[in-house]
């Protein structure tokens, strides 16, 4: 029994689901490894200016999984809906 136990765990650690932060899953729509704000929008989140700026530390206009991860409880949790049904980016940028 400890064996299958032990198995089990190793199976679940050896999934990828662990290696990707759950916000890169859910928002980073074109896969780019950088959350863009048109993607937030996309997502149907809520995007203030002033708190995107305040999360991009680098100041390069997107948010890398570290900049998302610091975000999360200002960004995401609060400002974006718990399922995702993402619109089409092209409608956003255009």
């Amino acid at each position: 029994m400890k064996r299958i136990f032990a198995l089990l765990t190793l199976c679940l650690f050896a999934t990828d689901s662990f290696a990707k932060d759950w916000r890169m899953r859910k928002f980073d729509l074109d896969k780019d490894g950088l959350i863009q704000k048109a993607e937030l929008i996309s997502a149907g989140c809520t995007v203030k200016s002033s708190l995107y700026s305040a999360a991009d530390k680098n100041k390069d206009g997107s948010l890398s999984k570290r900049e998302a991860k610091v975000a999360s409880a200002y960004i995401f949790e609060k400002r974006c809906p718990k399922i995702v049904v993402p619109q089409p980016l092209e409608s956003i940028r255009g």
